[in-house]
């Protein structure tokens, strides 16, 4: 027979473990997401992904994720359970894991099928937007139960001193993401709001899809005044010594070419910050007021 103090603590357990409200969100399928307590054990199958996990500090529960993920340098670490061949369903179910982020981009349905008949929550993630970062960051916290509002509140104030008040129009230029294509960013991206935020304007913005593929006809046609290398190159030396034999155009002729590290504007995470920063700084070197 069990003693009646020990009915007595079974029956507060029980009422606490069943008062535990679940942690849901949807996410940005739409699809209502929930797990029934702050995850412990994370996969990510994008490297903004599971940088930002680690930025909210609850790097030590992600327990895989995608290639390439390697922000903060202990995340190279991880086992990889993704790569541009696609997601190992197998390996993601071995880990255990109480909750998956994904990537809307790269995430296909049919992935995303398998791994919701395992039982496996998966929260499906867009980015298009600075704003997403914050978002995103908040999403991170509630999930995992962490709290942390001071390397977000940084972002912010490093966005806010970044921002270029013009008393002109917008500087137009050609946003760089590779070289042979020549390919931009077009359309509502975080990247074409940086350049906003320090008072230029992509020339190609206005073309199809996010990253299309630009001819050198018209190129030279629209011949932007100021050439941003973002990911077309492994340095400013190369980026330049890319450019150097277009000399007819105007950017190059009057050297108006601005390097930004990849990896600080490519990815929406709390370090796309430093990027913007370094954009700023660039364009005001080169179109000052």
């Amino acid at each position: 027979m069990i003693p009646r103090i020990a009915l007595a603590f079974l029956a507060v357990a029980l009422s606490l473990s069943s008062g535990a409200a679940p942690i849901s969100q949807v996410d940005d399928l739409g699809r209502k997401v929930e797990i029934a307590a702050p995850a412990k054990r994370i996969v990510t199958l994008a490297p903004f992904l599971t940088e930002l996990v680690f930025s909210v500090g609850a790097g030590d529960r992600v327990v895989g994720a995608s290639e390439h993920s390697d922000y903060p340098p202990v995340a190279r670490k991880l086992p990889q359970v993704a790569s541009a061949a696609g997601i190992s369903i197998e390996s993601v179910a071995a880990l255990q894991p109480d909750l998956v982020f994904a990537w809307q981009d790269t995430m296909r349905p049919a992935d995303l099928e398998r791994l919701q008949a395992l039982g496996i929550p998966v929260f499906v993630a867009q980015a298009r937007s600075i704003l997403d970062v914050g978002r995103l960051y908040g999403t991170i916290e509630r999930f995992s139960g962490v709290k942390s509002p001071e390397p977000l509140r940084q972002f912010h104030e490093k966005l806010r001193k970044s921002l270029r008040r013009l008393d002109r129009p917008a500087v137009r230029v050609f946003l760089e993401v590779w070289h042979d294509p020549l390919t931009t960013i077009a359309g509502p991206h975080w990247m074409n709001e940086a350049l906003a935020f320090c008072g230029g304007t992509n020339a190609f913005q206005d073309l199809a899809g996010v990253a299309p593929v630009v001819s050198w006809e018209a190129f030279y046609a629209r011949d932007p005044p100021v050439i941003v290398g973002a990911g077309s190159a492994p340095d400013a030396a190369a980026f330049r010594a890319r450019w150097r034999d277009r000399n007819t155009l105007d950017a190059v002729k009057n050297d108006r070419l601005v390097f930004v590290d990849a990896d600080l504007i490519q990815r929406p995470t709390l370090r796309l910050a430093d990027g913007v920063a370094q954009l700023c700084d660039g364009l005001k070197r080169v179109t000052p007021r």
